[in-house]
């Protein structure tokens, strides 16, 4: 199926106000393409009936839920009300779908039948706990992590492949002239993602930025300042810590291509299965700077890529290897490998890739 000239409805966990994520970089990617996207937001009791306004060529969808409890209903209800709500979407915004693409498990329990092609597209590990109906009625399944669609296989008829992350374009501009760039000593270190949440490395974050008052760590992205994680509120107030809350893709782009030093750490002893393959770190690599990061799953081959704790280990002790070997990590062969790895990753690339799997 050539992803060209379709009427395609996205539902996604997050709203399109906020972080963008992959999925929306996915709907402009795909409303570039010539398709009609209509990107439905997750419910809210103040919306009334459906209303949809137009955002980067993509057409957002606002509605109000009604019948409560419906995901604890039989599957005959569940499937009634999604597919009445699909209809009256078509209705509203110019006709009956090809494609229902999910990637969101809380809302549909199951793909209704006769609205559309079905694709359910598995982020990640922690949305499997709910949406099961979704795996054995979906038409065909992507996931961006092997260990997701290896869990997800087994309960399934339909082609099951990891088609892994990709980058928006604005990653991918001008990336060749990244590789090589002055020697210097690291000062500058940036964390960039979802910041109010139980999954990140609040204490390691808290031993690497009390053990290094001469570095300057920035940390971007959505944050609550009252988060209860005793690390986080004494990171918080660190003289060499600074939140900035969300940048926009334009400005998020240049910081991090700016830092000397880029930072992520998960929970991995509890979370390693939920956070197996974090987009971030493509994003991360397409700068070419040095990295360093939680033990990661879908990583665990490549340690040429970043500085990976591992399983179960300091993520401290990874960082602080990272500043030793600096120079080393920082020399432009080895930005150009970091760079060389994610070439492939555009979300055109993507795009095409979930053609072929369609049709094959």
């Amino acid at each position: 199926m050539e992803l060209r000239g379709k009427r395609i409805i996205l539902f996604s966990p997050e709203p399109w106000a906020g972080l963008h994520m992959s999925k929306h970089h996915l709907s402009q990617a795909l409303a570039e393409r010539g398709n009609a996207v209509v990107f439905v937001d997750p419910p809210a009791p103040a919306n009334i009936g459906i209303r949809s306004a137009q955002h980067d060529g993509v057409t957002v969808v606002q509605y109000r839920h009604w019948l409560r409890g419906v995901n604890r209903l039989p599957r005959a209800v569940n499937q009634w009300y999604y597919r009445r709500l699909i209809q009256r979407i078509a209705a509203h915004t110019g006709g009956p779908f090809d494609i229902v693409w999910c990637f969101d498990t809380s809302r549909m329990q199951w793909f209704p039948e006769g609205v559309g092609f079905k694709l359910l597209s598995l982020a990640d590990y922690d949305i499997l706990y709910v949406g099961q109906g979704l795996i054995p009625t979906a038409d065909i399944i992507f996931t961006t992590g092997q260990m997701v669609a290896d869990t997800v296989a087994r309960k399934t008829r339909a082609r099951t492949i990891n088609i892994g992350h990709a980058l928006d374009e604005r990653w991918m501009s001008g990336i060749d002239v990244l590789g090589a760039r002055p020697s210097r000593k690291p000062h500058n270190v940036v964390f960039a993602g979802q910041l109010a949440t139980r999954y990140n490395d609040w204490g390691g974050f808290a031993a690497i930025t009390g053990r290094h008052p001469e570095l300057r760590f920035t940390f971007i992205g959505p944050y609550d300042p009252a988060f209860p994680d005793p690390a986080f509120q004494a990171l918080f107030i660190r003289e060499n810590v600074t939140f900035t809350g969300l940048m926009t893709k334009d400005e998020l782009v240049p910081t991090l291509r700016g830092a000397d030093l880029l930072l992520f750490g998960f929970r991995t002893p509890l979370y390693s299965k939920e956070r197996a393959n974090p987009h971030k770190v493509l994003e991360y690599l397409s700068t070419g700077n040095v990295i360093v990061g939680s033990y990661t799953l879908e990583y665990k081959d490549r340690p040429d890529l970043f500085c990976m704790a591992p399983e179960g280990g300091d993520l401290s002790v990874a960082f602080d290897h990272a500043l030793e070997q600096f120079a080393d990590l920082d020399r432009p062969a080895a930005r150009a490998a970091r760079i060389d790895a994610v070439r492939d990753r555009s979300m055109t690339r993507l795009i095409e890739r979930i053609e072929q799997e369609i049709i094959a």
